[in-house]
């Protein structure tokens, strides 16, 4: 993995050149404190977690979960728009991580079609459907980089 870390007294600038992924912290201490994090999301990590989609692997939702609540980290969940109709049920909300003084936000969006359920269940399971893939895409973009890292050196 090439990695670029440039340090300061006061700021820490990490570039990732295998996944772009960029990280600027005001202190070295907060930098650990992400790093450890991620190393600690690697390890909560396996093998089962994971799922091939038309050659791409896929994170499962058990796996998402976990590395959300299993790490020293604090987080919120906002829903700020619901809406659902007898076609479809959308949602979109925020989901922040906060690790010492870092915080990362991701904004998503989450759709469910009636289609989808093939009559099984009415409007909740098509709300509660598109809230679990938002909140799905929400952790995959803030944890990207860990199971992107997963992904390339255990998976392939």
């Amino acid at each position: 993995m090439a990695t670029e870390t440039i340090m300061t007294e006061e700021e820490v600038l990490e570039v990732d050149a295998t996944t772009g992924e960029i990280l600027v912290s005001g202190s070295y201490s907060d930098f650990t404190k992400v790093q450890q994090t991620k190393i600690k999301a690697l390890k909560l990590l396996n093998n089962n977690d994971f799922y091939l989609v038309n050659g791409v692997y896929e994170a499962k939702k058990a796996a998402l979960i976990k590395i959300l609540t299993s790490l020293p980290i604090s987080y919120s969940w906002k829903i700020y728009k619901n809406t659902i109709n007898a076609q479809f049920a959308e949602i979109h909300a925020t989901l922040s991580v906060k690790n010492g003084n870092v915080t990362k936000v991701a904004d998503c969006i989450g759709i469910c079609e009636v289609e989808e359920l093939k009559g099984n269940g009415g409007r909740h399971f098509m709300n509660a459907r598109a809230e679990t893939r938002a909140l799905k895409r929400a952790i995959e973009t803030l944890f990207g980089s860990v199971i992107n890292f997963y992904v390339m050196n255990y998976l392939r």
